[in-house]
């Protein structure tokens, strides 16, 4: 059972690889942002997902799902820059040329 799961892996593998390597530039100087600017791009956008998330899914008003954007945008917002600051300390501690290990 073990080989069927790892033959199914491997094209995914090298999907994924295809991808990190056309992404890994904009990621480095993604993570090579201050915090707070990371918190300044990512919020807006985080607020804007989630009042249409709100509207589409749950039908709520614009008015409520304006408030729950802001309520939610901001806890999102910090997770994205605190996994930010995460993938670049992991990065930065990977032998050099090396991808960072999967933990």
């Amino acid at each position: 059972m073990h080989a069927v799961s790892d033959r199914m892996r491997r094209p995914w593998t090298a999907v994924e690889r295809r991808i990190g390597d056309a992404t890994r530039p904009a990621l480095v100087r993604w993570e090579g942002l201050p915090g707070h600017v990371q918190f300044l791009v990512t919020l807006p956008v985080a607020v804007v997902l989630i009042f249409v998330f709100h509207i589409i899914v749950f039908n709520l008003t614009a008015f409520r799902s304006f408030f729950y954007a802001l309520f939610w945008g901001i806890p999102v917002t910090l997770i994205v820059v605190a996994a930010s600051r995460n993938e670049s300390l992991k990065r930065s501690r990977a032998p050099e040329g090396d991808p960072p290990p999967d933990e």
